[in-house]
């Protein structure tokens, strides 16, 4: 097994803010409707390239397409919708790089609780031992904000991920904790990989060969990641719930 560490600053989230995001967003998708293959919003207004494909509209069932691309095709189906419970949402993809399926759930919505997301990618042109992957991840809500606001100490890493192919698996845990600066966030992500299968001897030599490239690219992509969310984030936080819900109706 290798194991690969690295810090990065983001810029914070307050949790207040997110359970008004969170219930901007509900309101403004249940205030829309679905009439002759259309979703409209309250002013009548249609939301493009979505189309309802089935079932009554954000009751379990209902389902929806979106194509982005000539080829490329999206299908969202709900599972479940109550607010107070959780939302839960399958969806499929496919395009002529590949197929995918999934499940994303979240808990308690109007006080959210937890986030759960799990898919399997299926890639062409890849061979065999590449082709397939499996992935889920698991976010703690609670957890999350006492260990970054407080600094309070959790039993486990609020964020966990787990990436699985044919020859090797990669468990990724986030832990934040209050930053030195300016109130932010300073997340050490952790990235543990390992070989598996009849193969897995030779993966894990190969891993722990190129242990340090290894960990230079991971720094290099939690750096980029941090770089983007610092630069975005600031700007979703300081709107207030009507300056995102007119943001939400003008932006396409």
């Amino acid at each position: 097994m290798v194991r690969v560490s690295h810090t990065v600053a983001l810029a914070p989230v307050p949790r207040p803010w997110l359970v008004d995001a969170l219930g901007t967003l509900t309101d403004l998708a249940e205030s829309t409707t679905a009439e002759d293959g259309r979703i409209l919003l309250p002013d009548g207004r249609q939301i493009p390239d979505v189309r309802p494909a089935g079932g009554r509209h954000l009751r379990p069932g209902a389902a929806y397409e979106s194509t982005e691309k000539a080829a490329d095709t999206v299908r969202i189906t709900v599972e479940e919708w109550r607010r107070t419970r959780a939302v839960r949402l399958a969806f499929t993809g496919s395009g002529p790089d590949g197929d995918l399926t999934g499940r994303a759930a979240l808990f308690a919505p109007d006080r959210p609780d937890r986030v759960e997301l799990s898919g399997r990618a299926v890639l062409r042109s890849v061979p065999s031992p590449l082709s397939r992957f499996d992935a889920d991840a698991e976010l703690s809500c609670a957890d999350w904000w006492k260990a970054a606001d407080r600094g309070g100490s959790v039993r486990r890493p609020p964020l966990r991920a787990r990436l699985t192919c044919g020859v090797a698996r990669a468990e990724v845990a986030a832990v934040p904790r209050p930053g030195r600066d300016h109130g932010d966030w300073d997340v050490t992500v952790t990235v543990r990989l390992r070989g598996r299968g009849p193969l897995r001897p030779l993966v894990s030599l190969a891993l722990h060969l190129t242990r340090r490239p290894l960990a230079r690219e991971v720094a290099k992509a939690l750096d980029d990641t941090a770089r983007d969310w610092n630069a975005q984030v600031p700007q979703l936080t300081a709107l207030g719930p009507e300056e995102l819900h007119r943001k939400l109706l003008t932006e396409p």
